[in-house]
């Protein structure tokens, strides 16, 4: 069974990284999996978000950090320690390497659980943004396989873990500094009306 699962893990790969292939995703997904490119966008975001001056707003953002942060942490120190899978780009041959190859263990891809903590969170509590929240979250997936990084089963596992923490989290939080109203809730995001009391 393992060894069937692994087998597709490997087919994936390599229909992915090396058979599904375009120039301008070659261009593209480099700027995609690289970490930096965000920072000057989320910290624009978490602005924007305190500006509002929300209860509601400010709850988000401290949920937002400490999941994120945990689930980085268990992933790497906890899940890639343990299982200490080797990268696509050093195990395999003819792998086409488009962000470098780090020895550092493959599952589960960290890129992955941060996205999808941080995707999971959002569309909790702004129902609204699911579709570029759960998009973004995809693209980055893939742009890990893409570029040689991680098999398919990092990332879809890496998903899978990063939302479970953001669930869990989220549940710490409502017991911790409960709401008038809870996560999911319709919202008026544009016109800033978060309903808070």
């Amino acid at each position: 069974m393992l060894e069937a699962l692994l087998g597709w893990d490997e087919r994936v790969f390599r229909l992915l990284n090396a058979s599904w292939l375009h120039p301008v995703l070659d261009q593209v997904m480099p700027l995609v999996t690289d970490a930096r490119n965000y920072l000057i966008p989320f910290i624009l975001a978490a602005i924007v978000i305190l500006s509002i001056g929300r209860q509601r707003s400010l709850r988000f953002l401290i949920l937002a950090t400490v999941s994120v942060v945990v689930a980085d942490a268990l992933s790497a120190q906890v899940f890639k320690q343990a299982f200490f899978r080797t990268r696509p780009c050093i195990a395999l041959e003819g792998v086409r390497q488009l962000a470098g190859c780090v020895n550092s263990p493959s599952f589960p891809s960290n890129h992955a659980v941060n996205a999808a903590t941080l995707a999971t969170l959002t569309t909790r509590y702004w129902p609204r943004l699911w579709l570029p929240a759960v998009g973004l979250t995809i693209l980055v997936g893939y742009s890990r396989i893409y570029v040689g990084s991680h098999y398919p089963l990092d990332v879809l596992l890496g998903g899978a873990l990063g939302i479970a923490v953001a669930f869990v989290f989220s549940g710490i939080m409502s017991l911790l500094w409960p709401s008038d109203s809870g996560p999911g809730e319709r919202r008026h995001l544009f016109t800033f009306k978060f309903g808070d009391r």
